[in-house]
């Protein structure tokens, strides 16, 4: 763990200096949960920082369900058994995964290959003390994850433009050749879009966690024929309000947060939002909706 001290000029023009420099803590303490800010509600005393700590618990847990890596799945099976299972081994390997960002962690805290200054390469620097492949390997790995994430959110707004939205929506008649063009121009925009937000947003961090209550609160619909295979006693008209309440209610408490106050708006006002993650609150009223 490490700690910031900050000395200043007496000018306004004159260099700061950040000095940084190991901070001594228990073995017990570092591995208990709340350490990090994100996580700070399970030691606070504060009823909002408890439920802001449950809320993003929930989206945390759900959002993993709703993930491009789990839903694209959805499009390459044969039939309602392989439906079930498809979903159900890609959340088993990304729960895998996350169990192991606890010993990635702890191992670049212990070996000293962690960069003080910047936590987010903690797993590359922790491969390059191995040695140049498997820093190799771990970059490249990271760049694929990138790509997938990516490509799947890509191919899921194109199919939804050429499918849901002109076909079903708007009633056009088109061909097969037509659908395919209309998603390649919807994942050309969507994509500029992105990157455009991306640079917009780029220092609101800690809105970042916020993304999955976003992504959890619509029920989502699985973009099969079958519907039932997957979650039954459901029609379009319940998925259809489902997402604009989830949807709507998660970018209005994100947009109210507290986080969203100090970062994006750049003021002290006080939020009206009791707590800054909304999955607690949205995710049980999409589903409701």
């Amino acid at each position: 763990m490490e700690q910031q001290e900050i000395t200043e000029g007496e000018k306004p023009d004159e260099i700061v200096t950040a000095i940084y420099f190991q901070k001594v803590s228990d073995g017990a303490d570092v591995l208990l949960p709340g350490g990090s800010p994100t996580f700070a509600g399970v030691k606070s005393k504060l009823w909002k920082d408890k439920l802001n700590f449950i809320s993003l618990m929930l989206a945390l847990f759900c959002g993993t369900a709703s993930l491009p890596h789990i839903l694209i799945r959805y499009y390459t099976v044969k039939d309602q058994a392989s439906a079930r299972k498809a979903p159900v081994v890609g959340i088993a390997s990304i729960g895998f995964f996350y169990i192991l960002t606890v010993y990635l962690g702890l191992g670049a805290m212990t070996s000293g290959a962690m960069d003080v200054t910047n936590s987010n390469m903690s797993a590359p620097l922790l491969a390059k003390s191995f040695g140049p492949w498997h820093f190799a390997i771990i970059s490249a790995i990271a760049f694929t994850t990138v790509l997938g994430t990516v490509s799947g959110l890509i191919i899921a707004a194109s199919g939804a433009v050429a499918h849901d939205i002109m076909t079903n929506y708007m009633q056009r008649d088109l061909s097969d050749h037509e659908k395919v063009r209309a998603g390649k121009i919807a994942a050309v925009v969507v994509g500029i879009l992105a990157m455009i937000l991306g640079i917009v947003f780029k220092s609101c961090q800690r809105l970042v966690p916020g993304r999955l209550g976003l992504s959890t609160s619509p029920p989502r619909q699985p973009p099969r024929a079958d519907h039932a295979a997957v979650l039954e006693r459901h029609d379009q008209q319940g998925i259809t309000y489902g997402i604009f309440a989830g949807l709507g209610s998660s970018l209005i408490w994100i947009f109210l947060s507290a986080d969203a106050y100090k970062e994006l708006y750049k003021t002290t006002a006080v939020s009206p939002m009791p707590f800054t993650k909304p999955g607690l609150v949205t995710i049980p009223l999409g589903f409701a909706c």
